[in-house]
């Protein structure tokens, strides 16, 4: 899956002279995290979110009049309080190598440029979205996990065992093992011989660790 798949198309942003107030009041009537911040309307030079713009706001504890706030929010631009070191990635990257550069930066967004234009942007709630889907959570089935040995050729043989029993198979996972000669098999299949094939699987010694 690529990040095209996942990703906003089209995603609101602001100037980098736009006043702070604007911003808020688009994150507050889109119900969005983070703004990519644009010069001269195509150049991306940094990303706005809300923790920018909490740190950049009045204290709770200020004797200013709630006027004079609006005031002040009014005059600040985008600019002196966006974060200007931005991360990005392309259109056509695997969703993996978003999710793996998000969670190494420590992100919650990655703006997605093509050609050098922001053409969209991707969140966690996407990256979480993609994650759920690849997993068939959402699809019909029974959720099945087995625990294999690390070598060539297991998976084509469970593939073959739920062959047999008709069933069909929604979504397929690996993840690892304590043993690292072990490898964890997550599949969600649709069968109507769920017990039979469940019965099945123990006898041809394939250890089931969970299976719902």
């Amino acid at each position: 899956m690529i990040v095209a798949k996942r990703m906003m198309r089209n995603p609101v942003f602001v100037d980098e002279n736009d006043s702070m107030k604007k911003a808020m009041d688009i994150m507050k009537e889109r119900e969005i995290r983070h703004l990519p911040v644009l010069k001269g309307g195509d150049k991306l030079v940094g990303i706005l979110t809300e923790r920018d713009i909490k740190q950049a706001s009045p204290s709770p504890a200020t004797a200013l009049e709630i006027r004079e706030i609006f005031y002040l929010l009014d005059k600040v631009k985008v600019k002196q309080i966006m974060t200007r070191r931005v991360f990005t990635i392309s259109s056509d990257a695997p969703i993996e190598e978003a999710a793996l550069i998000m969670r190494e930066k420590k992100i919650g967004c990655l703006p997605v440029v093509a050609g050098g234009k922001l053409v969209g942007i991707l969140t966690e709630t996407d990256i979480l979205d993609a994650f759920l889907d690849s997993m068939g959570v959402n699809g019909p089935g029974y959720r099945v996990e087995l625990a294999l040995p690390n070598r060539p050729g297991m998976l084509l043989e469970v593939v073959k065992l739920l062959k047999d029993f008709d069933a069909n198979i929604v979504s397929v996972a690996t993840a690892s093992h304590d043993d690292p000669g072990m490898r964890i098999l997550i599949l969600r299949i649709e069968t109507k011989n769920y017990k039979v094939l469940k019965a099945a699987i123990k006898k041809s010694g394939y250890e089931i660790l969970s299976a719902d």
